[in-house]
């Protein structure tokens, strides 16, 4: 039987914040640690933060973020951050948008952007699909029996109340909701929650022994057709893994209202004593 990661009752939160503002920088706080290497900041904490820089950049009109890429090649320091984004088209219906991750004043990581222009009027009610479909899995937090998720000492994942409910090997759903804010002082917006949400999809640990391999993801996809709403943030997740040393997680995101889009991550697995 692999070993699991342990299941808490209760969350024991550590800070007040995931980062603090300082000027134009950000300060991660401890549990802005990802569980894998310690001094790394989680890729949950990292694409969060690029959609608060996405979304404090100006648009030419009311926009909404519908795809983020972010490059996680490389381990991300629990240092002053900052993301500086270059608009590389600024169009009244689509604007593309590239962004530097910087960790004490060094690029550590690169993101693209797009966000397509927001339009009440473009589609009747006759033609919108519903956004739960018949044979949804789940609907809400009380269909996932497990309770609290951690990982053990202090990371990311402690800045949420997290239940997963693995239905079959490689496959799980789950319910996430932030006890805390993003950044201290700010109230945390729907998108950057579910930037954070998209990266904390399983990966490999469901499917393989945990105390044995790591499992980390370089990279980070996320398309959302749809804002969400509400405290938490759902998923249906699939993890495929590849005899070759890598595999991949793909999950539908949704809220208590229906779907929102859908995550994609790679993952890198390697036996524990490798990674030292």
């Amino acid at each position: 039987m692999s070993a699991r990661p342990a299941r808490l009752r209760s969350l024991r939160v550590v800070t007040d914040a995931i980062f603090i503002l300082d000027g134009d920088w950000l300060i991660p706080q401890p549990t802005a640690c990802g569980p894998w290497f310690p001094g790394v900041q989680h890729g949950g904490a990292v694409a969060g933060v690029v959609a608060r820089a996405i979304e404090q950049t100006p648009a030419a009109a009311p926009m909404m973020l519908t795809r983020l890429s972010v490059d996680m090649s490389r381990k991300v320091p629990m240092g002053r951050t900052k993301v500086d984004v270059e608009i590389v088209r600024d169009g009244k219906r689509v604007q593309a948008l590239e962004c530097r991750y910087v960790v004490d004043d060094e690029v550590v990581g690169r993101a693209s952007a797009m966000r397509i222009r927001i339009d009440n009027t473009a589609v009747p009610p006759e033609q919108q699909i519903p956004a739960w479909p018949e044979d949804a899995v789940v609907r809400g937090p009380e269909d996932v029996a497990e309770t609290d998720f951690s990982f053990g000492g202090v990371d990311f994942v402690q800045n949420f109340t997290m239940l997963r409910d693995e239905r079959e090997p490689g496959r799980t759903v789950g319910w996430m909701k932030l006890n805390v804010p993003f950044v201290e002082g700010e109230v945390t917006s729907p998108m950057v929650f579910a930037a954070a949400v998209a990266d904390m999809i399983p990966s490999a640990g469901r499917v393989m022994d945990f105390e044995k391999f790591l499992s980390v993801n370089p990279d980070l996809s996320m398309h959302f057709h749809r804002q969400p709403e509400g405290e938490w943030i759902g998923h249906t997740a699939l993890v495929r893994v590849s005899p070759l040393g890598f595999g991949q997680t793909d999950a539908e995101l949704f809220d208590e209202s229906g779907a929102i889009g859908r995550s994609l991550k790679s993952l890198l697995i390697d036996p524990r004593e490798a990674s030292h």
